[in-house]
């Protein structure tokens, strides 16, 4: 059986998805600003679009699994 919806339960589930959308867009801003610092002469590398994305989404997938592993550990 379903539990019965809650406002507590909705903003919870609402700050939740916030905060995933902020990492995911924070790896693609931080990504770009080692870009565009030529961090450790990373800019040879993440100037091709594919390895940009290919690593950006490498680390939302990394986020992701550390998340589910707190999360397993947590209860």
């Amino acid at each position: 059986m379903v539990p019965e919806p809650t406002l507590e339960g909705f903003l919870r589930d609402l700050s939740l998805r916030i905060g995933a959308g902020i990492v995911v867009i924070g790896i693609f801003f931080g990504l770009g600003y080692l870009n565009r610092t030529d961090f450790f002469g990373l800019s040879e590398l993440l100037g091709n679009q594919s390895v940009f994305f290919g690593s950006a989404f490498l680390l939302v997938g990394i986020a992701a699994l550390g998340w589910m592993i707190i999360q397993r550990y947590r209860t």
